[in-house]
């Protein structure tokens, strides 16, 4: 019997990263099958625990309750269709770490955040697995960081002490959304560039910014040493896997899986123009590097263009707040839109369910995305799937992967499926030459091209790639049809090389199959 281990401190939240935790148990639980793999219930190592380590202090039926209303994912449900239907039943439990959140929270760490997070990140999981143990669980025999902390690679390798003891160790599975550290950051203290994570008092100094690019360069390496621990590494975007192969450099490339949408649901929503509002919708927490204020600043100089806009033109700014700073800096928004007079024209939509997220996508017209090198941009996919004329920012996932690319139409075209733009004046010219400049056809059949081009992020491809990726790796869980368990030694360095796994563009479940490290230093060079 097989145990898989999944690191996510904060398994009950409602982020992206939580919807591909729970997509990946989803389809772990629900998937049984007949070939001899982990997945086949004939197997004696067959999958029957899953163990999530966490932080949330929630009882198990109520986070289960919470994943179905928030990702439309019944796991609870699932597990127990496949009790009645014969299938391979996984026990799926939560090990829950007392006084966890301060040991990964940032705002513990004034100074050196990074590097004290790594090592609190470490000593959580440690804490974990002890207590997993004493409430009867296994060491997992796969382990899934869904985080992208990779620090945690390190504790279940085991070190030294594991190493000397000849204990067991675990299949290292990692799903990163975005690099702890980047070129891009490095670069950035290099240059002095004042940044969000790069304050104007360090970029201001010499001698403060030379120690940090120490700091960051002492850092990487660890990140690098780290990283490659991992046996799979996954990326959730083209420029995410980029810096991740720049940076770890793992032995076994790297894979892009793009994390899961449910693209059909809001295509349901109507591709008509009429019902629809002159609102330019965005969607993002209240978060520094969203910068909402390059949306508003870019708005108000949309309002005073010739020809004017329609004059019930919207702004509409909808996310969550996760706490005192993320409201404070809702304020502060709220100060620069009375500073440029258009304060009666924006509207702030906060921390509202998903019923409220999709009636204003059915009434939008436009929908915008400002985050500097976001590392993948499910919402741009929303606003895509929805069928919103999407403006996002000319950077990071949204230019490699999502509107940068386009939608194959006939004889080899590409259909342009949105705009990007990385400036006030572009923000403002395009959402201008969207609202005066564009016929009612050639925004039905942007619409169009954009729905169709965001099929290719729906859960069911996330589905079908991510067993492949799975199955793939996990075949030392086999058995042969005698019942023995294959062995997973003795196959070649060529054979464990790993795939970039995406899909074909069209939504299909074939895929792009080509050497990751080859392919993620061309994405890499465009974003």
């Amino acid at each position: 019997m097989t145990t898989i281990g999944f690191y996510h401190p904060h398994c009950a939240q409602g982020g992206g990263g939580e919807r591909v935790l729970w997509k990946i148990i989803e389809s772990l639980v629900t998937s049984s099958l007949t070939d001899g793999s982990i997945l086949d219930p004939s197997n004696p190592k067959s999958l029957k625990n899953i163990v999530i380590y966490t932080c949330d202090n929630m009882d198990k039926d109520k986070i289960f309750e919470d994943v179905a209303t928030k990702f439309g994912i019944n796991v609870k449900r699932s597990s127990k269709e496949s009790v009645n239907s014969g299938l391979n039943f996984v026990q799926i439990s939560t090990v829950v770490v007392p006084g966890g959140e301060s040991l990964i929270d940032p705002c513990s760490y004034p100074r050196l955040t990074m590097l004290r997070q790594m090592l609190g990140g470490s000593n959580f999981l440690s804490q974990a697995l002890k207590i997993s143990g004493s409430e009867g669980h296994s060491f997992p025999d796969i382990f899934f960081d869904t985080t992208g902390c990779a620090w945690t690679h390190g504790v279940i390798k085991g070190g030294i002490f594991r190493c000397f003891m000849r204990m067991k160790t675990a299949k290292v599975f990692t799903y990163t959304h975005y690099p702890t550290i980047s070129t891009d950051m490095l670069n950035m203290v290099y240059e002095r560039r004042f940044s969000y994570n790069n304050s104007e008092e360090i970029s201001a100094s010499k001698i403060k910014n030379a120690v940090k690019l120490l700091y960051y360069i002492f850092f990487a390496l660890l990140y690098s040493f780290y990283g490659r621990l991992a046996d799979v590494v996954v990326a959730n975007s083209s420029w995410t896997a980029g810096h991740i192969e720049r940076i770890w450099r793992p032995r076994g490339g790297v894979n892009v899986l793009w994390p899961p949408c449910n693209a059909k649901g809001f295509g349901e929503i109507s591709m008509n123009k009429e019902g629809r509002e002159n609102l330019i919708l965005s969607i993002g927490q209240f978060r520094p590097e969203k910068d909402h204020a390059l949306q508003i600043k870019s708005f108000a100089r949309l309002l005073k263009m010739k020809p004017k806009p329609p004059r019930d033109t919207r702004l509409i700014l909808l996310g969550g707040c996760r706490g005192e700073e993320d409201e404070k800096r809702v304020e502060d928004l709220r100060r620069l839109c009375k500073e440029l007079k258009c304060e009666k024209s924006v509207e702030f939509v906060l921390n509202q369910p998903f019923s409220v997220l999709k009636d204003y996508l059915a009434r939008s017209s436009i929908g915008i995305h400002s985050m500097w090198n976001e590392h993948f941009g499910i919402g741009v996919v929303e606003m895509l799937a929805a069928g919103l004329v999407t403006i996002a920012h000319d950077s990071g996932g949204p230019r490699a992967d999502i509107i940068g690319p386009g939608h194959p139409g006939e004889a080899g075209s590409i259909l342009e499926t949105g705009f990007l733009a990385s400036t006030e004046e572009e923000y403002a010219s395009k959402m201008h030459y969207v609202m005066t400049g564009m016929g009612d056809d050639e925004i039905a059949s942007l619409r169009k091209a954009a729905m169709l081009s965001s099929m290719k992020f729906d859960d069911a491809e996330f589905d079908g790639r991510f067993l492949e990726l799975f199955l793939k790796h996990t075949k030392e869980f086999n058995c042969s049809r005698s019942g023995t368990v294959e062995s997973g030694r003795g196959r070649g360095r060529k054979e464990a090389k790993a795939e970039t796994v995406v899909g074909n563009g069209g939504g299909g479940k074939s895929s792009s199959r080509t050497s990751s490290r080859s392919r993620s230093r061309s994405k890499a060079k465009k974003s």
